[in-house]
């Protein structure tokens, strides 16, 4: 296997051979764990380039015990030395990075000089983790390669750390490395129990959950650059014309103005459109998001309406089916035109600059009008089954896409949503169909979905790694001698996900699962067909076997989140099957089985929501967005979901846990538990 019998002789076979025979064709780090080499950066370092060399003194330093010293390079001593970043160094030997892109890196020895360095360009006026780390990045692929450490999980207790009292390189080492993804966004699992933070951890950018570039994406344009508040008194003529009024008379007290929708062929929209997108690059942004209002009506002006037959969902009750009888061969072309001329409007003052346009909703299907968007576009597809990938093909400069893999919100809930194949081969896939960024989002599951969270993210650097082996290298970084059957238990899982809602080969791309599942298969019955009583049996026996057979107290605690998060598998679905057997004969016997059931879940429940955060800081990432579905009572995302749990958790606790529904909304289109946790049991049956 790739982790044992490659990371593992990097850092020990090297005691298999005299020191003195090595010292010809090796750069010493460390030697009998003691520095023997000095870091080096520029006089006055850009705040990632300092992170680096800390992070790089840091982890030598955890798995060797030499502390290396970090100098400017103007003070260090003869020797040995490791330059980290665009110091003079560096330039004096005019190494190139130029073929690399994103946050790509270089690591090469030159004389007595190991070069750590890549392509640099991080921060806006907002945020300093958004863009090119590329000195990072080679920072982080050295300790990698050459220390065996692996940002395994998130959190101070995810990485692997395998001891070694000597660390070099070869002395003619020469690598680049390039990542596949020149982005990922959505939840960011590797950082801390917040949304949308990409990348500010050292396990979030080794593992590829990082923004590799200036982006903003996945962005519904027309909400800042027209803002409502401003635009509506004095310039209603702004807003789409809809049954004849445009402004704020055409839409109620209790729904103004909700959906800001726009009048495509006014003039001054293309204006402010361009205005803003103009302005983000001006702060630094170099990928702007560019798109329709979610939601969007047309306007029924005369202009708007002679641009195209487009006429929203006339005669079908579902969006889905809508979506491929008739807008593919009836696309908004006004939307498209008002964005093609943003597109090249921005070219001209910004060559250097690319729009990301959002193919999204209406505007799924491309233009038959418009043949290509430009050089400087990157279509950003929110539907990624084949059709729809192959009909953009050749219209933009490259692909992103933005998948529901993980989303919990949405029917699999707290549950296993894809399996490792599934995942790699979209990754690859993806990879292949010229998409160079993805929006993924994994969530609170890393007990039930850990190897499937990592493998994504080294398949996101490196597509071509053969997934297995991946999915074993993390089981043997965080379970030890417990790995044999926590395989076991993954594997499980995800036979039965594959076998009760399976991925068709045509679905290569698809989110099948969350966004495709027959609507009678709710959040109830995936948990009841997923987990009959043998399978829960025999997942409950490898968590077993994992407990009696792991040795340290770290890899104890990684076996007891997978068992907390079963166990939500384990007694929910018990608790359902106690709730048909009450629906399909109502004896007093039935109902307080069911009674004894939820009492269970909820004691169950309860220990969770409370457990403290100096435990789930450290042994359970993604608690936070955990609690936020356990006690979320249908309410409103915005409220359950996007609320930040530290401000909701006290107000919950006081209403109390017992009887408040799970998951959020009550349509298909969410994952939800009401019945029977909001049953009365104080009434008898």
């Amino acid at each position: 296997m790739k982790f044992r019998h490659t990371v593992r002789l990097a850092c020990t076979l090297l005691w298999a051979v005299p020191l003195t025979s090595l010292a010809a064709s090796e750069l010493d780090i460390v030697v009998n764990a003691k520095p023997a080499a000095t870091i080096v950066i520029p006089a006055d370092p850009p705040k990632w380039t300092r992170q680096a060399a800390d992070w790089l003194q840091e982890y030598i330093e955890k798995v060797s015990g030499a502390r290396l010293p970090v100098l400017p390079e103007g003070k260090a001593p003869d020797g040995t030395l490791i330059s980290v970043g665009h110091t003079r160094l560096f330039a004096k030997q005019r190494i190139e990075l130029t073929r690399l892109r994103w946050d790509g890196c270089r690591l090469l020895v030159r004389d007595n000089v190991l070069y750590l360095a890549g392509l640099d360009n991080a921060g806006t006026a907002t945020h300093d983790y958004v863009g090119a780390r590329g000195t990072c990045r080679a920072v982080i692929k050295f300790l990698e390669d050459h220390c065996g450490i692996r940002w395994f999980l998130p959190g101070p207790q995810g990485a692997f750390l395998p001891k070694s009292r000597r660390i070099a390189v070869s002395a003619d080492l020469d690598v680049r490395f390039q990542p596949a993804m020149a982005f990922c966004n959505g939840r960011s699992l590797y950082d801390k129990n917040i949304l949308d933070n990409p990348g500010n951890t050292i396990a979030a950018q080794a593992n590829n959950y990082r923004m590799g570039i200036r982006a903003q994406s996945g962005g519904h344009t027309y909400y800042s650059a027209v803002p409502v508040i401003k635009y509506r008194k004095d310039h209603p003529e702004y807003f789409a014309l809809r049954d004849g009024v445009r402004g704020k008379s055409a839409w109620t007290l209790e729904t103004q103005w909700r959906g800001h929708h726009l009048c495509s062929t006014n003039p001054d929209i293309q204006r402010l459109l361009t205005e803003f997108v103009r302005s983000q690059f001006d702060k630094g942004t170099d990928w702007m998001s560019l798109g329709q209002e979610d939601g969007y009506l047309r306007c029924q002006c005369e202009k708007c309406e002679a641009m195209d037959s487009y006429r929203g969902m006339v005669g079908y009750t579902r969006w889905e089916v809508f979506q491929h009888a008739k807008l593919r061969d009836k696309p908004p072309e006004r939307l498209f035109h008002l964005h093609k001329a943003v597109i090249d409007d921005v070219a001209k003052s910004h060559p250097d600059k690319t729009v990301m346009l959002m193919c999204y909703a209406p505007t799924a299907w491309p233009s038959k009008e418009i043949k290509y968007f430009g050089d400087n576009v990157v279509g950003e597809l929110m539907n990624l089954n084949p059709e729809y990938i192959d009909a953009w093909q050749g219209k933009t400069n490259g692909l992103a896409g933005y998948t529901y893999w993980f989303n919990t919100q949405i029917p699999m809930g707290l549950n296993v949503h894809m399996t490792a194949k599934e995942v790699a081969d979209r990754i690859q896939y993806l990879h292949r169909n010229n998409f160079v960024a993805l929006s993924i989002g994994p969530e609170a599951t890393w007990g039930l979905e850990g190897p499937v969270f990592y493998m994504a993210g080294r398949l996101m650097g490196e597509p071509n790694l053969v997934y297995q082996d991946v999915v074993r290298e993390y089981c043997d970084g965080v379970f030890g001698k417990a790995a044999d059957p926590m395989m076991q238990f993954f594997a499980l899982l995800q036979e039965r996900l594959a076998l009760v809602a399976p991925i068709t080969d045509d679905d290569i791309s698809a989110d099948a699962r969350n966004t495709r599942l027959p609507r009678w298969l709710d959040t109830k019955a995936l948990y009841l067909a997923q987990y009959p009583p043998g399978v829960l049996s025999k997942l409950d026996g490898l968590i077993c076997q994992a407990e009696a057979a792991a040795d340290t107290e770290r890899n104890k605690r990684w076996v007891q989140l997978s068992r907390d998060q079963f166990d939500f598998a384990r007694l929910l679905t018990e608790m359902l099957v106690a709730e048909r057997a009450w629906q399909t004969k109502r004896t007093t016997a039935n109902w307080r089985e069911l009674k004894d059931a939820v009492d269970t879940f909820e004691v169950w429940r309860e220990k969770i929501v409370n457990l403290p955060p100096e435990y789930t800081n450290a042994w359970w990432p993604g608690h936070a967005t955990f609690c936020r579905y356990l006690v979320a009572n249908l309410d409103d995302t915005g409220i359950a979901f996007y609320r930040p749990w530290n401000e909701r958790k006290a107000e919950v606790l006081e209403k109390g846990i017992r009887g408040r529904a799970m998951g959020y909304g009550t349509s298909y289109y969410y994952s939800f538990i009401r019945e029977p946790l909001t049953l009365d049991f104080s009434k008898p049956e």
